[in-house]
């Protein structure tokens, strides 16, 4: 069931790519949605449980930065995705119902492309001794 939840994170969180998406929503007993500037926007993958938020949120914690207390009810970590950025998660349990909240991190430093030097164009000519540049005294 894991490689299920993986797979509904995974097409979820890549709505973060578009920095227009504020957050990315799981909430149970719903499908999971995103919110950019003209709203909320549902994915169609199904009806969320709170078993599946539980998985989603287990998924999460592993890569959190910090060490995540398997029994908290309330857990607020963040974590680095490749593409997006930083990310925070805030996953909540009450009774039968759960939600896991994922926001990109503002107080991460805005990130920035990797700085590559300009590859230089190839040498072309071919090299010839020069005899008579160094001439020999006799």
């Amino acid at each position: 069931m894991a490689l299920y939840a993986s797979r509904i994170l995974r097409l979820s969180i890549e709505k973060l790519r578009d920095h227009s998406v504020s957050q990315v929503l799981f909430l149970s007993g719903s499908s999971p949605a995103f919110v950019d500037r003209s709203g909320t926007h549902y994915i169609d993958l199904g009806e969320l449980s709170s078993e599946r938020i539980g998985e989603i949120h287990e998924l999460c914690r592993m890569v959190a930065d910090d060490p995540v207390e398997e029994s908290d009810q309330d857990s607020t970590y963040t974590f680095v995705l490749r593409h997006i950025g930083r990310v925070c998660c805030t996953f909540r349990r009450r009774g039968d119902a759960a939600s896991l909240v994922v926001v990109r991190d503002s107080d991460a430093v805005e990130s920035v492309g990797a700085i590559r030097p300009r590859r230089l164009p190839a040498l072309r000519a071919e090299a010839k001794p020069d005899t008579e540049a160094n001439p020999k005294d006799d």
